[in-house]
């Protein structure tokens, strides 16, 4: 979907210079009409896709052929109104060279009607942020229960995204009522930044749940129950059990997986995550997390974290040949920054550093 928009926003660009380098002004379109229709109608489609991307992100599989029907029922519906209309009036698209001219004709079905299309955008922007920003908690604590590194959990991305996507807009209200060749510029320039912003994300984002979890239900409840039922077909080692005898097996569990930790140190692995527990305690997903969350108090990563933590601690109190930079490496941290920042909101604000040097105080 986002590669099909990078695409035909691509091919654009090469008639624009193919307009250029021909000199055809017809093929070179870097100054549109105010409100222009085709604009109104392509911008809105484009902004609308945009907004998609990040709810089939926190949502995989939720994009189906009929949700992408009831969400773009609205713009056809009335994009077509508003060509339909036209057509019976006998009349074609006005194209205004100004704001005052748009001011002018106001009143006007042909003219009129277009601030009810671009009004249309807004509701839409509200109701997909609302949509995405509803379900950013719940696919947190998803990557919490899922993954110990630091760098799978951070969704602030989803943020900037959505000033991205703010901006963009921006940038496109602003051809519409001043579709000038300095108006195509900004706009195109804030779209590439955007792609490319974007396509490094979307190369290196890792989706944490499993293939098709949301396909049928956005619904958390019923996704976990059914991913619960799926993870049990699919894995011959898997041991069902029902509740009241999971919970009384839970503090069993709790303590092999602690023995485990001590051990063998698997968290040293910065790609260690909550599957990996399986190897030693074969239970399904969601069993294995909520081993951690009523076991242990707290989500895998959390739990994860702080036996990393001690390793440091350790590490940074006796072996003093180690670079502090390395520490963190060496305890299963993805990087010095994730390990310092980890640490310090471990420790009230006091660094590796200071923890070393009070250390040989002592």
């Amino acid at each position: 979907m986002l590669a099909g928009i990078m695409l035909t926003w691509g091919l654009i660009y090469v008639v624009r210079v193919m307009g250029v380098l021909l000199g055809n002004q017809a093929l070179n379109f870097t100054r549109v009409s105010v409100a222009d229709t085709l604009v109104l109608v392509s911008g809105n489609l484009f902004l609308i896709v945009l907004l998609l991307y990040p709810l089939e992100v926190v949502r995989p599989g939720w994009l189906n052929l009929k949700r992408i029907t009831l969400l773009l029922f609205p713009y056809v519906s009335i994009t077509l109104f508003y060509y339909i209309i036209l057509y019976l009036l006998g009349q074609k698209p006005l194209e205004l060279q100004d704001v005052n001219q748009f001011m002018a004709h106001i009143g006007e079905f042909n003219v009129g009607y277009r601030l009810l299309m671009i009004l249309s955008i807004f509701a839409y922007l509200a109701f997909l942020f609302r949509l995405t920003w509803r379900y950013k908690e719940f696919y947190l604590q998803w990557c919490r229960n899922n993954y110990s590194d630091d760098n799978s959990i951070d969704i602030l991305w989803l943020r900037q995204y959505g000033i991205g996507v703010v901006l963009i807009g921006v940038a496109y209200l602003w051809l519409l009522f001043d579709g000038n060749t300095y108006c195509f510029i900004v706009h195109n320039l804030t779209v590439q930044c955007f792609f490319c912003y974007t396509l490094y994300k979307g190369l290196f984002h890792d989706n944490p749940y499993p293939e098709n979890f949301f396909s049928h239900t956005l619904d958390e409840a019923d996704a976990y129950r059914k991913a619960e039922l799926m993870d049990e077909r699919l894995s011959v080692d898997a041991v069902p059990e029902n509740e009241s005898a999971f919970l009384h097996k839970l503090p069993a569990y709790q303590e092999k997986i602690a023995d485990w930790m001590i051990d063998k140190k698997p968290y040293l692995n910065p790609s260690f995550k909550l599957m990996d527990v399986s190897d030693i305690l074969p239970q399904n997903r969601t069993y294995l997390s909520r081993i951690f969350n009523e076991g242990f108090g707290d989500s895998f990563s959390n739990v994860v974290r702080d036996y990393r933590i001690r390793e440091a601690e350790w590490m940074l109190a006796n072996r003093k040949d180690i670079p502090v930079g390395q520490v963190g490496e060496l305890c299963g941290f993805s990087s010095p920054s994730v390990f310092h920042r980890a640490f310090v909101q471990s420790h009230d604000g006091l660094t590796p550093n200071r923890y070393r040097k009070q250390t040989q105080e002592n």
